[in-house]
């Protein structure tokens, strides 16, 4: 019988321990907008799909601007009052959907890159 209740503890307590995991979050890779040094951010990879994931369902064609639909969002944001060169941080396309702002959001990361592109120069790559 004391056999019987130790390997019963023992199959209690496996199972219970295989039941534990334990998920590892990844933090997001934030960009420094200031480094000089900092990769090239690409609109078609890294940006479009930002816009692709979380603005295109009020965002696109025929609905609300600017059109941010993968094929129209570079051409549709290219004008002054969604980008400015001179003064980055005051762009609408950043300062909008900024973590802080009050439309969807970006989160830290992506609001970060979307500024260190458009600190880039908001090139067409």
């Amino acid at each position: 019988m004391r056999t019987f209740k130790t390997l019963l503890s023992l199959i209690v307590l496996a199972i219970i321990m295989s039941g534990c995991a334990y998920n590892w979050i990844v933090e997001e890779e934030v960009v420094d907008p200031t480094d000089p040094d900092a990769p090239d951010v690409s609109f078609s990879a890294e940006i479009a799909p930002i816009f692709d994931s979380k603005c295109t369902s009020c965002h696109y064609t025929g609905n609300q601007n600017p059109d941010l639909t993968p094929e129209n969002a570079y051409n549709s944001l290219n004008s002054s009052r969604y980008i400015n060169t001179s003064d980055p941080a005051s762009s609408l396309i950043y300062t909008k959907p900024s973590p802080d702002g009050n439309h969807i959001k970006y989160s830290e990361a992506e609001a970060a890159l979307v500024l260190t592109w458009i600190t880039q120069g908001a090139q067409n790559n």
